[in-house]
């Protein structure tokens, strides 16, 4: 066999917790539970970060968030650190699809691909006439109706503008453009147009916020909870949930997500078996993965005065576990690993495949080091008086490891601390966390400085992260 294909798919925001081949009782994915008998699973899997930035970062360099510290959206990164552009460089086609506005807009992650198929939401009502976007800086509502009069088709243009500033929030993050099968149709379509090896990631969004099913895969949530949802939709959810509306919504509408993770897992299937139809599954590395978790009200395993509210903060396993499906080429029997594994490795895993050499996420020290620094001093961003907003300010570690033959977490933020079992779902090991021994992992790493700023994030591209739940 020549050169490996590469394929990464990042199920964005799916946490462990929720998927079924790793002990949840609702039958949230069946298609992965059924790929993963044939190939490698991790059951001690750690996103590098709990944040799609700095995950995907970490997953596209192989570098630790505590070593490159990219947290923001508009981040810029510098040319020659990714696994993309080494594989491109070396004779591999590389190809990204997402919805996903951090990955494939806001960042320059995109731009490390050779081909890219990015978010749909904003299509204009009428493609061929003149959009809100093509009038340069933030244009007033005359301003817009004046270049509307003098383009080719004033009314076709007016409605454009109309439906972008009154619409409704699904007309910014709109789940029959942006479910995951129309990004995986887009990837079979790109496969086979070409020749020669390829390299693509996938990201898919169905599970993100806002929790919004299509209507084949409502089992659990039902129209009572979309309708509660759609309510608290419009913007963060930290803002709702830490401001007037109720945790016992929060923590209902994880039924919702469990039917966004059955959509997505129905076309994880697809996607397995478009390659299968196509006989290149057994010449290809699939990675299947997500870049965090999501919380549901659950209090911080650091402190319980802190209640986890979509991925913005903490660092628990609500947050920093997620699903690891891995199958080599030509593999076909199961196996499973229960050694802490970190997705930082992928980078490590595509060198060593292509090379002929056995290959794990299990790092080569034992360590699988989760971090985020936000939410950063003064943290304007919380609905909090600023007397209250001390809990949620970062850095957050945690470093999962073996100690006496039991996997544990140990976990800091600031005083905090704490040591657990993952399987324990946070009861703290007598033998009490070892905060010098997360600070020296973190503190070993160092620093690399591979980005150079970041960039203003355009008003569309801003809005669009607004809507999607993010503080920008």
């Amino acid at each position: 066999m020549g050169d490996p294909n590469v394929l990464l798919v990042i199920l964005d925001s799916v946490r462990a917790r929720n998927v079924g081949h790793l002990g949840y009782p609702r039958e949230t994915t069946p298609r992965l539970d059924a790929f993963a008998d044939g190939a490698t699973t991790y059951t001690n899997a750690k996103a590098p970060g709990i944040h799609s930035i700095s995950s995907h970062v970490s997953l596209f360099t192989g570098y630790h968030v505590a070593e490159h510290r990219v947290s923001s959206h508009g981040v810029e990164l510098l040319p020659g650190h990714t696994v993309w552009e080494t594989l491109s460089e070396e004779g591999y086609r590389t190809g990204l699809f997402t919805p996903n506005a951090i990955v494939a807009e806001s960042s320059n992650l995109a731009s490390f691909f050779d081909h890219v198929v990015g978010p749909r939401r904003d299509e204009l009502v009428f493609p061929d006439a003149l959009g809100p976007e093509a009038i340069p800086g933030d244009p007033s509502y005359l301003e817009y109706l004046r270049a509307c009069l003098r383009s080719d088709a004033p009314f076709r243009s007016a409605i454009n503008g109309f439906s972008r500033e009154f619409g409704s929030t699904s007309g910014v993050y709109d789940p029959t453009k942006e479910y995951g099968g129309e990004y995986v149709s887009a990837f079979l379509e790109w496969r086979r147009e070409g020749n020669g090896p390829w390299a693509a990631c996938l990201n898919l969004m169905d599970a993100h916020y806002p929790y919004l099913p299509l209507d084949e895969f409502d089992r659990w949530g039902g129209p009572t909870l979309q309708e509660l949802h759609r309510e608290a939709m419009g913007g963060p959810l930290t803002t709702q949930y830490l401001g007037k509306r109720p945790f016992w919504e929060l923590v209902a509408s994880e039924s919702l997500y469990d039917d966004c993770i059955r959509q997505v897992d129905a076309y994880v299937g697809t996607l397995l078996e478009g390659l299968t139809d196509a006989d290149v599954l057994d010449d290809t590395l699939v990675v299947i993965t997500s870049d965090h978790g999501e919380g549901f009200g659950e209090y911080s395993a650091l402190n319980d005065s802190v209640r986890l509210i979509d991925h913005s903060w903490g660092i628990g396993d609500e947050l920093a576990h997620v699903p690891l499906v891995v199958k080599r080429p030509d593999q076909d029997q199961g196996e499973t690993v229960k050694s802490p594994a970190s997705l930082t490795q992928f980078p490590s895993v595509v060198d060593s495949i292509r090379s002929g050499r056995d290959a794990n996420f299990v790092p080569p020290n034992g360590d699988a080091i989760t971090t985020s620094y936000r939410v950063q001093e003064p943290g304007d961003e919380l609905p909090l008086p600023a007397d209250e907003r001390e809990p949620y300010f970062g850095p957050w570690h945690a470093v999962c490891h073996e100690h006496d033959e039991t996997v544990v977490v140990d976990a800091i933020r600031r005083d905090d601390g704490i040591r657990y079992e993952p399987s324990s779902h946070r009861v703290p090991l007598d033998s009490g966390v070892d905060n010098a021994y997360v600070e020296d992992v973190v503190d070993g790493l160092g620093t690399v400085r591979i980005d150079e700023g970041e960039s203003d994030l355009e008003n569309e591209v801003e809005r669009r992260l607004h809507e999607l739940g993010y503080m920008t």
